[in-house]
């Protein structure tokens, strides 16, 4: 069984452009405004490009994709599906459809809490599928129609079991 889903978030998508804008408008400014005055302009420049990397990362992580076949399964961030994290169905005890608190999992974005043994793919509140590892790492990701996600994972695992 194959099963994918997608999960978007246009308060972080508008975020990233807001903040690009603000930085790509502040460091342009700067380099005008230093125009003539002897003091180097790169610092604007360089407050520019930093304003556009931010604008591509906030863009490239506001939404996500996970899929699951019999072998693995795969969270891909954005349109390049980069960042990407695969598990596969063998390392895995059990999945569940869960309503994903962003506090409860270190905020939004891709998270490590390491003291509680769990990762997350956090890009808004709402449903999500829990994974728990074999060895007992917990794995969360937001996305719609958790339940069909995490009923397609059991049924992986089942079937990797057997």
């Amino acid at each position: 069984m194959t099963w994918s889903g997608t999960c978007r978030s246009r308060g972080f998508a508008v975020l990233a452009v807001g903040v690009t804008l603000v930085l790509v408008a502040v460091g342009i400014g700067t380099v005008i405004a230093l125009q003539g005055t002897g003091v180097p302009v790169w610092l604007g420049w360089v407050l520019a490009v930093v304003g556009l990397v931010v604008g591509i990362l906030g863009w490239l992580l506001s939404s996500l994709e996970a899929r699951v076949d019999s072998q693995r399964f795969v969270v891909a961030f954005g349109p390049v599906g980069w960042p990407r994290r695969t598990i596969r169905i063998v390392d895995l005890r059990e999945a569940s459809a869960i309503v994903v608190e962003p506090r409860e999992w270190g905020g939004w974005g891709y998270r490590w809490i390491p003291w509680a043994r769990a990762s997350a793919a956090v890009i808004r509140r709402g449903p999500g599928i829990e994974l728990v590892l074999a060895d007992g790492r917990r794995f969360a990701v937001t996305v719609n129609d958790a339940v069909a996600g995490a009923q397609a994972t059991s049924a992986a695992i089942d079937a990797a079991r057997r």
